[in-house]
């Protein structure tokens, strides 16, 4: 059916898009076989055409695969630009947090100082005031001196409570707690510690006098053969989650909470506007959430 060949050039488009090109040749061998010679400018047409169909395919052919290499580009280029990113970002967060290290490093070396130093050196002068107080029988020098013991006496407390500030502002809460698991041998501890560096002194200390207790009163009181410690910061709240899977080892002990310890556990986290909970059921479990913000 020779009339049918008008649809030879789109399959050729197609097989020729498809680099397969067997059939394109057949049906080429067909016409010239089937056509008379008096159909010459039927043959020139078709395979004129045949010839604009393989063009076009080549040319789309070529052109999606460069759209192909250019979405691929893109794609690994915002790949990389994302892992920059990443790598920067990690970088700023260690570049920050040994800025940290070495400012509570400075902080607790200007601390040492000031008590070796200026601190030895009051206490000295206060001695020696101390000292001619004790021998001076003039009135007049008697009240100065005694205004000079009064002034060492304020410096020094001063000196005193500018070192403790230095001290505490230098606590890493992490290290600090890394420090007392790492000591802790009773049980294996799994440690989670997901909170920011910048934490008031307030919460550091009850974090870590709550964990040292919890930690204690497993050892003492408690047959667990696992502990987890979780501190978590949230956008309104630090929270400290301790629980084990013992039970009470001797009808002595407190599985309550009415000792001592948690009391001042208690007495601690109320101090600066938290909560906690204390569950013996199932195991030993203390939760604790502080404010971040001080609560009026």
């Amino acid at each position: 059916m020779p009339e049918l060949s008008v649809f030879l050039p789109v399959f050729c488009y197609i097989y020729f898009y498809r680099q397969q090109y067997l059939l394109p040749f057949l049906y080429c061998s067909l016409i010239l076989v089937y056509c008379s010679l008096s159909q010459s400018y039927v043959n020139l047409l078709s395979f004129s055409l045949i010839a604009l169909s393989f063009y076009l395919s080549y040319q789309n052919r070529i052109r999606t695969q460069l759209q192909q290499t250019t979405k691929e580009l893109r794609d690994n280029s915002v790949e990389k630009e994302m892992l920059l990113k990443r790598h920067n970002e990690q970088l700023m967060e260690s570049q920050n947090d040994q800025i940290y290290i070495a400012t509570l490093k400075e902080r607790n070396r200007i601390a040492r100082e000031i008590h070796d130093s200026v601190g030895h050196l009051l206490s000295r002068s206060i001695l020696q005031v101390g000292a001619l107080l004790a021998i001076c029988k003039d009135e007049i020098l008697l009240s100065h001196l005694t205004a000079l013991k009064e002034t060492l006496n304020n410096a020094m407390d001063s000196i005193r409570n500018s070192v403790h500030d230095l001290h505490d502002e230098s606590i890493d809460l992490y290290e600090a707690m890394n420090s007392l698991v790492g000591s802790f041998t009773f049980c294996p501890v799994q440690f989670d510690c997901q909170i920011s560096r910048n934490i008031s002194k307030e919460v550091k200390y009850c974090f870590l006098a709550i964990t040292k207790e919890a930690l204690n009163n497993t050892i003492k009181h408690s047959n667990a053969s696992r502990l987890s410690i979780a501190v978590k910061e949230l956008p309104g709240f630090y929270q400290l989650l301790i629980e084990d899977n013992g039970t009470t080892a001797s009808a002595s002990a407190p599985a309550q909470t009415d000792g001592i310890g948690l009391s001042n556990m208690t007495d601690r986290v109320h101090a600066i506007h938290g909560i906690i909970h204390i569950n013996a059921q199932k195991g030993f479990r203390i939760f604790v959430s502080i404010p971040k913000e001080p609560v009026s």
